[in-house]
């Protein structure tokens, strides 16, 4: 399989994982990752992170004014979630501008990595459309899928309704009927599927020069 979405239960160990077997290639793939902001121990929101070393921010958004962005270790984050006063705030144009141009650049990549698809961003049509290219362009993709439970979970909490509901069991759909996709349900950090899956896909679509 081309792409693998690793899917299950938030803590699971997703993320860890492909990690793991990514090792150094992480810095030569495209696309991007999540990243939970906290203030001491309380969860404020959520970063979109580049996975870029050096971006071109002016090739990127040539026509966008800056949308608060922050660089840090030579990466691009952006907050599109936060908490604040018992309120959840959105920030759609970290997914409809800077996620999207993210995805475009992955298909110029080695490899994309998406960690993680399903929430609210999947009812964002710039984003979609990117992803959808993404697809198209047949760059190799590993990620993470975010599973219906937690979709309704977060439905419940940031107040998306059915519409997002039913956008998250499309894309489910989406995905489990292409041929050049498989999701993986992890269940647990020793999962053996998983893992032997996600080595599988390494030494297929990342091995070169007789390397891993």
């Amino acid at each position: 399989m081309k792409r693998i979405f690793l899917t299950g239960a938030i803590g699971c160990g997703k993320s860890t994982l492909i990690r793991a077997v990514l090792g150094d290639r992480l810095g030569v793939a495209g696309g991007f990752v999540t990243q939970r902001i906290l203030e001491g121990e309380e969860l404020i929101g959520f970063d979109i992170v580049s996975l870029a070393v050096s971006v071109n921010q002016e090739h990127m958004y040539p026509d966008t004014p800056k949308l608060g962005w922050r660089e840090k270790d030579g990466r691009l984050h952006l907050r599109f979630l936060s908490f604040k006063d018992g309120k959840v705030i959105r920030n759609d144009e970290a997914f409809s501008v800077f996620a999207s141009a993210l995805l475009r650049e992955a298909t110029m990549k080695p490899f994309a990595l998406i960690d993680e698809i399903g929430g609210f961003e999947i009812l964002i049509p710039e984003f979609m459309e990117a992803f959808e290219l993404l697809l198209a362009s047949q760059v190799p993709c590993i990620g993470v899928l975010k599973s219906l439970p937690s979709s309704e979970r977060l439905s419940q909490t940031a107040g998306l309704g059915s519409e997002y509901l039913q956008a998250a069991k499309a894309l489910h759909l989406r995905l489990a009927s292409d041929p050049e996709t498989e999701i993986v349900e992890m269940r647990g950090h020793d999962d053996k599927y998983a893992i032997n899956t996600l080595w599988q896909w390494k030494e297929q679509y990342l091995t070169y020069e007789g390397q891993n």
